[in-house]
């Protein structure tokens, strides 16, 4: 696509002797801010079904990750073109029923393929819980949890700790979610959002 040529080039620039300064001096570190803040502003925008606001928000999240090239192909470690490469050999590997003879008859065999095939890419993990973001929201990863160890209902001794005891009361909860197959993670957000719009309602009323 010429466009992405140009946004290529446009980077090329700004990253350049003679382009921005507050660009140049940008890390792997000082631009994990960066990657968060876009990511939620992209949930935000198709939350309220905003068509243009999701165009540009996932302007600025796929931008990060060009920029994080620019950081990389500065510091000699690597390219734009090896995360598309990386990314391509990926997405080969795990649709064998797309690129391959393997079969998929329905959506669990292709859950299960990609299971099966990324288990046999991260051999080095010894947890089922490896490679679970510790950065995850806490609702979203206590989900990844429970469904990763198929956890039952706990029975454990009620603590006397009253933080402990809302704690399990949250993860009871999130364990109903994840046994329902429900995204307890965006539920609550628009749960909050709605709370916050008659919040605002009523304030402007009075």
């Amino acid at each position: 696509m010429e466009n992405f040529k140009e946004l290529i080039e446009i980077s090329d620039i700004l990253n350049s002797p003679g382009g921005c300064p507050w660009d140049q001096k940008q890390t792997f570190a000082s631009l994990r801010p960066y990657v968060l803040e876009e990511a939620h502003e992209v949930l935000d925008a198709v939350d309220k079904e905003d068509i243009g606001e999701m165009i540009e928000e996932l302007g600025d999240l796929f931008y990060t990750v060009i920029f994080y090239a620019k950081v990389a192909e500065r510091e000699k470690k690597f390219s734009l073109s090896d995360i598309i490469d990386a990314l391509k050999a990926k997405l080969i590997r795990r649709h064998p029923h797309v690129f391959g003879e393997e079969k998929a008859e329905s959506m669990d065999d292709v859950i299960k393929t990609w299971n099966r095939v990324k288990a046999e890419e991260k051999k080095e993990r010894k947890s089922a819980l490896d490679g679970i973001p510790k950065t995850l929201p806490s609702l979203q990863r206590a989900q990844k949890i429970v469904k990763k160890l198929k956890l039952g209902p706990q029975n454990e001794v009620q603590s006397e700790d009253r933080a402990e005891q809302l704690a399990k009361a949250i993860f009871a909860i999130v364990q109903t979610a994840a046994e329902e197959e429900i995204d307890i993670e965006s539920a609550f957000r628009e749960f909050l959002t709605a709370k916050e719009n008659v919040f605002k309602e009523l304030n402007l009323s009075q």
